[in-house]
């Protein structure tokens, strides 16, 4: 379902030298920012370093939304789709106006349903199973519907996707991270956690997990930086087996560290 059919794309990026479309943070945050929208500048900053991550790595694919609200994570979703992608924003109710779509810096496909029904509901649903390289879910935050979720996630990611997931650590809706951990350890699946913060869990496939976390590693708090925020801290207390993911956030206090007890826990920052 198209909503915004009328409306044409008229903003005109600059090109890098392998023709890949790119716009500076500042008019990204900027765009985000006028748009109503509980999405803090610091999930603005991690989500377009992953996305420009993806970008300059030639991770190519959909971008794909549930739960879009009024479109402020949308408009950062919107600046890293390139002319061959999918970009789709699916939400329960069409909060979010054509006016506000059409600034985007993509056009979307907007389809109206609920994330437990989209196999069902869109009609493109099988051009984007495995072909998902980014995709934001913000919406059903129920137990059973983040079950679901998880579940559509592993059906669309491409081998080298992302499943960036919101409200990760907000207690007031605590049964997201027991759904999460459910189906990753007793569902046959090839997910992994990689990084979490205060607000959002990113996750890849068990194949790309190097991939993503040596840009954890070694380049996040750099690509911070440059979109303005140097108060960061990358934090690791452990590796295992199952589980070896990185925990971003802003610094307690001012001299903070850029690894969270390097000290003690500096031979896990050694390797992804």
């Amino acid at each position: 379902m198209d909503l915004f059919a009328r409306f044409r794309h008229r903003r005109h990026p600059s090109v890098n030298m392998d023709g890949v479309a790119t716009f500076p943070f500042g008019e990204v945050q900027e765009k985000a920012d006028s748009i109503e929208g509980m999405m803090s500048a610091f999930s603005m900053q991690l989500m377009d370093s992953v996305l420009a991550f993806q970008k300059a790595t030639g991770v190519t694919g959909s971008i794909l939304e549930f739960g879009v609200f009024k479109g402020r994570s949308a408009a950062v979703l919107s600046a890293h789709v390139q002319p061959k992608d999918k970009f789709v924003l699916v939400d329960v109710e069409p909060y979010m106006t054509a006016e506000t779509a059409a600034s985007f810096f993509a056009k979307p496909d907007f389809h109206l349903g609920r994330s437990e029904e989209f196999a069902k509901s869109y009609d493109g649903y099988k051009s984007l199973k495995r072909s998902v390289r980014f995709m934001h879910v913000d919406s059903t935050h129920s137990y059973r519907g983040t079950l679901e979720e998880m579940k559509l996630a592993d059906a669309l990611l491409a081998p080298d996707g992302v499943l960036c997931l919101d409200d990760y650590a907000n207690l007031n809706y605590s049964q997201i991270l027991p759904a999460v951990y459910k189906y990753l350890y007793r569902s046959w699946t090839d997910l992994r956690v990689f990084l979490v913060t205060n607000d959002k869990c990113y996750i890849c496939r068990r194949k790309h997990f190097d991939f993503y976390a040596s840009f954890v590693l070694n380049s996040l708090v750099e690509e911070m930086r440059k979109r303005g925020n140097s108060n960061i801290t990358l934090a690791r207390t452990d590796i295992d087996r199952e589980y070896r993911a990185f925990y971003l956030r802003e610094k307690n206090f001012a001299g903070e560290e850029d690894h969270y007890g390097q000290a003690i826990y500096g031979h896990f920052y050694e390797k992804p």
